[in-house]
Formats: C-alpha cells, sequence, structure tokens
C-alpha cells in the first residue's frame, strides 16, 4: 500500500525531529533508541555498523571527532510505502573540530507499534 509523501512527512516528520534533538544533545542511549533492534548504519563505500550498541557507539566517535556541531538539512523528502518511509536529505554539519562537513542520507524507517525505527541509515560525506 503506498503512502503519500505528505502523509509520509506527517508521520515521520515528528520523530526525526526528536531523533535530530536527541543527536543534538548527545543523548545516545536516546539516539540508539530511534534504530530498530536490527538497524544497520552506513558510510557508503566505507563501513557498515550493525545493531544499536554498535550505532550508539559510532555516534560516540563522531561526537569525539568533531565537537558539539549543528546540522541544516536541505532537499529533504519523504516517501512510504506499507510499513516503511524513507527520508532522503543533503545535511551540513558545522562542527567545533573538523569544521564543515558536508553529505547526504538516506533512511529507511520501519513501522513497529505505535512508531517507525531506521532500520536502515546510509550516509556519504562529500565535501
Amino acid at each position: 500500500m503506498a503512502v503519500t509523501c505528505q502523509k509520509a512527512e506527517n508521520v515521520l516528520k515528528p520523530q526525526f525531529g526528536a531523533y535530530c534533538e536527541a543527536i543534538a544533545n548527545a543523548d545516545w542511549e536516546s539516539v540508539a533508541g530511534y534504530y530498530h533492534p536490527n538497524g544497520v548504519v552506513v558510510q557508503a563505500g566505507e563501513k557498515a555498523i550493525y545493531g544499536r550498541d554498535g550505532i550508539k557507539s559510532l555516534y560516540i566517535k563522531f561526537a569525539e571527532l568533531t565537537g558539539k556541531s549543528t546540522a541544516n538539512f536541505t532537499n529533504t523528502k519523504y516517501e512510504g510505502t506499507g510499513d516503511f518511509i524513507i527520508i532522503t536529505s543533503e545535511f551540513v554539519y558545522e562542527t567545533e573540530k573538523a569544521g564543515t562537513i558536508k553529505g547526504k542520507f538516506l533512511q529507511i524507517w520501519k513501522k513497529e507499534g505505535d512508531r517507525h525505527l531506521i532500520f536502515h541509515d546510509e550516509f556519504e560525506v562529500v565535501a
């Protein structure tokens, strides 16, 4: 069953916002809770990290390398089908230690109970 782009955005945008807020607040336990137990983060062409514990460690390492950071998202699109909502976007992170990091990401969120969890999170740094 197809989900309109507007409905996908209406359903997921609040959760995505709360997820981003948890990242901004360095609340790594909450960040990990947004991932499906079988979730994976893929850095395109580099590596993949499986499971909540590994993903939490990835975020902690990123924060140690970059320091405080703020994110801005552009060209964000939401699409959905069945129990899945997909977000694609470009990002710019302004970081304390690593300067500006630009890239793009794709996230597939899977419906679990009354919310969606990140099942696949793929990103690519382009500058």
